[in-house]
């Protein structure tokens, strides 16, 4: 009889053993249970959160981020530096070269990688560093978190959401992709940043001086002279729509309008 009560009380400690590991759901070669490598869902409220570093830093630049967020996960971020002129790293191509042949990385190739990371990962201090770029990346990293513990911007009205913002198109037959940034305070246009990459130099097109004289000889203007007209207008109407398209840069006109309007449109109108 108490053999059968004690091979009775073994059995029950079986079952509530299998049970409790049922619950606790499979682990992974680690050890620990996979669900919690998994990104978080729904864990941010949505819309529009930036973050700035305060101080320009030695060599004159200040990092700036802005993260958008949909349907309570992180689905866009935009990272840059700006100098006290107003000049972004990423339109800089002095600085671009500098950092290509230090690192063989630069702000236009390390920037994709961080957010496809981040949106991938959903946590900032998950996002993998960019080898080359590993002072960027903790930048990164840093400004990210420091933005999503404030509240966000909601969708306005009337105006745009304050932060930097980006677009970029996909390389042209000719090995061109056409790329804007628009930096906005206190709802309105402050500065726009329009250029041309190409795909096989690395090369700015306004940093060309073959193309631009081919393209000055050809039209009568070229990137280079259109661009400010551009952004002026831009900075005028506060509108895309409202820009002039300009003369003998007819093609440009019409990339640079259409990459703001989606630069502004963070929230996925």
């Amino acid at each position: 009889m108490k053999k059968r009560y004690i091979l009775y009380l073994l059995c029950l400690l079986l079952i509530l053993s299998g049970a409790s590991c049922a619950a606790r759901g499979p682990k992974d070669e680690t050890g620990k249970d996979p669900q919690q490598n998994q990104p978080a869902g729904e864990d941010f409220e949505n819309g529009v959160y930036s973050a700035a570093q305060q101080e320009f830093d030695d060599h004159g630049w200040k990092p700036m981020v802005t993260v958008v967020v949909e349907q309570g996960r992180i689905s866009k971020a935009f990272y840059d530096e700006i100098n006290e002129d107003g000049q972004l790293k990423s339109f800089d191509q002095d600085y671009l070269e500098r950092w290509k042949e230090k690192s063989g990385e630069n702000l236009l190739s390390a920037e994709p990688e961080l957010m496809d990371s981040l949106v991938e990962k959903q946590d900032p201090e998950k996002v993998d560093a960019v080898s080359g770029a590993t002072s960027t990346s903790e930048k990164f990293k840093e400004l990210v978190s420091d933005a999503l513990e404030e509240t966000p911007q909601t969708k306005k009205d009337d105006g745009y959401n304050d932060g930097l913002f980006k677009a970029e198109s996909e390389f042209d037959e000719r090995g061109w992709k056409a790329y804007v940034a628009v930096i906005v305070e206190d709802g309105k246009i402050t500065n726009a940043y329009y250029d041309e990459v190409n795909k096989e130099t690395g090369k700015l097109k306004s940093f060309d001086q073959e193309y631009l004289s081919n393209w000055k000889e050809k039209s009568g203007t070229n990137l280079k002279e259109a661009r400010p007209k551009l952004i002026d207008s831009l900075i005028n109407g506060q509108s895309p729509e409202e820009v002039d398209a300009v003369s003998g840069a007819t093609s440009t006109s019409t990339k640079f309008k259409e990459l703001i309007t989606e630069a502004l449109m963070p929230l996925g109108d």
